[in-house]
């Protein structure tokens, strides 16, 4: 009797995936179903294109194309924020000196508009993906892990510019880990991988103090 039972078992099992098939004959037309099932997890994820920016003030950077440094005009009274505009737009001067000088005539003499305090810029692409369908949150905490807080003005600015965005954050003040919201998008998904440019910038407006200064930026995505 066991031996009878293998192969009774083996035809049930074939005569169920048999059942599995589908099959249709017709003069003019046929049609058969399938299921098919389909799961996508939940994903956050980041890239950034550079994690280290040096800025050595015995040998600034030359500004060139919203990188590097240059000469803010002595009685600017302009922000920060209208100041990295204006070095991203060309209107400012590039400048490899600090403190910031530069005889931009050639004529020997330096006036009001050729000397003045420095900002310097940093230029990264920060890719992020999010397909959670409530939205997404990015945040930049900044920790200081080395100097005082006297060390002129610094922000950062993220530029997304597919979706028509554009924030400012100001980071003085902000440099013990606070959490600075970047973008949040609210009530949809990020599309695709999104990049984002981001732009940090340093000026050292005459508050600044002699020292080395560390910080850590640290950019975080968030599904809401």
């Amino acid at each position: 009797m066991r031996k009878l039972l293998k192969p009774i078992l083996a035809l049930a099992l074939l005569g169920g995936l048999a059942l599995a098939d589908q099959f249709d004959l017709d003069n003019n037309q046929a049609e058969v179903q399938q299921r098919i099932n389909l799961t996508i997890p939940q994903r956050v994820a980041l890239h950034l294109t550079e994690d280290e920016w040096i800025l050595d003030l015995n040998n600034p950077p030359l500004g060139n194309q919203g990188e590097g440094c240059y000469l803010v005009p002595k009685g600017d009274q302009r922000t920060l924020e209208q100041l990295i505009q204006a070095a991203l737009a060309g209107q400012l001067q590039p400048v490899g000196t600090y403190p910031a000088i530069r005889d931009l005539n050639g004529d020997g003499r330096i006036t009001d508009d050729e000397k003045g305090s420095l900002i310097c810029l940093n230029q990264k692409v920060l890719q992020k993906f999010c397909n959670n369908r409530d939205g997404c949150e990015l945040d930049l905490k900044v920790t200081r892990t080395r100097g005082g807080p006297t060390y002129g003005k610094a922000g950062v600015v993220d530029k997304a510019p597919s979706i028509n965005h554009e924030k400012f954050v100001q980071i003085n003040g902000n440099d013990q880990g606070q959490p600075l919201e970047l973008l949040r998008v609210v009530g949809q998904r990020l599309p695709g991988w999104l990049d984002d440019l981001i732009i940090e910038a340093f000026w050292f407006d005459g508050s600044e103090v002699a020292g080395t200064y560390e910080f850590n930026f640290n950019f975080i995505l968030v599904a809401l």
